[in-house]
């Protein structure tokens, strides 16, 4: 088994989008790039500056998943990382190497896996299916999961928008932000999120970008999550109204389970993304943030230059 060099770029991701827990996601113009060599000799060479532990390499268990299933013997593999993305931060970090592993396995066997038997491989290893859907399609993305099955569609969407992404320097695992949330939920709360997450999907597909700030509220789990990083809380109750910039601040909600905050924006972003920092360090928690866009193209492979 014979390859020239390659890469893939994966996107990184946010999910949930507020209302839609486990459902809605959306694929962000930054992007795990890994480089891939063939490696005389057998063997799986990672980066000499490489240090994640082996039982948190999710690249690595995808990888080995990956040609198990494509009835595949691993060849040696030398890689190259570069993870702009921050790690538990909710931004898809785990979802973009799973997704890459797959990626390198299709290129390197021949085969082409449908994005059904993508995320059949990918689900198992990160237990929700929204980040992976969003990294793998690209573009807003509905999933959702019949036993463990799980499916995902790109959504048509006439949005125009920017992602202001503040980060803070604290961490959250998804462990620790699953295990903040209550057991069962009222009827009330159930239906808020359903009525949320309906006008969500409507307000991307048609582009009514006045409907978002109602659209991204919800009751299951944010409010919970916030009380983990001080001045979430503010930032998610948005702006006060004097601001000559807050009516293009569109929505805001944290990004999967945390840390991360995200403010969809219409313009401004630069006065958005300082006035969420400045709100989180007053609560003494530091931040910085970044804008970043839509990415519509999905995982794909490039041939080294």
């Amino acid at each position: 088994m014979s390859w020239e060099p390659f890469q893939v770029r994966v996107p990184a991701s946010t999910s949930n989008l507020g209302p839609g827990f486990d459902t809605l996601s959306a694929a962000l113009s930054l992007y795990l790039t890994v480089g891939v060599e063939a490696l005389e000799g057998g063997g799986l060479e990672w980066p000499p500056d490489w240090s994640l532990p082996l039982e948190e390499n999710v690249l690595d268990r995808s990888l080995r998943v990956a040609f198990s299933t494509l009835d595949a013997e691993m060849p040696g593999i030398r890689l190259g990382i570069d993870n702009p993305i921050p790690l538990t931060r909710g931004l898809g970090s785990s979802g973009a190497a799973i997704i890459a592993g797959i990626k390198i396995a299709e290129r390197i066997t021949g085969e082409r896996l449908s994005n059904d038997d993508a995320l059949r491989i990918a689900y198992p290893l990160e237990g929700h299916p929204d980040n992976l859907a969003a990294s793998l399609l690209g573009g807003w993305v509905l999933s959702w999961t019949s036993g463990s099955r799980v499916r995902s569609l790109r959504l048509r969407s006439a949005l125009r928008c920017r992602f202001v992404v503040a980060v803070p320097d604290q961490t959250i695992s998804t462990p620790e932000a699953r295990a903040i949330l209550p057991r069962s939920y009222d009827l009330a709360a159930a239906v808020f999120n359903i009525q949320r997450s309906s006008l969500l999907v409507h307000a991307l597909h048609t582009g009514e970008a006045r409907l978002l700030r109602e659209a991204t509220l919800d009751r299951l789990h944010q409010s919970y999550r916030a009380r983990l990083v001080p001045g979430l809380e503010k930032v998610l109750a948005g702006p006060p109204p004097d601001r000559d910039w807050s009516t293009s601040l569109l929505g805001t909600f944290i990004s999967g389970s945390g840390s991360t905050v995200i403010a969809l924006a219409s313009g401004r972003v630069a006065e958005i993304g300082a006035w969420m920092v400045r709100t989180l360090e007053a609560a003494g928690t530091r931040a910085r943030f970044r804008v970043l866009d839509l990415d519509t193209h999905g995982a794909r492979v490039e041939e080294s230059e």
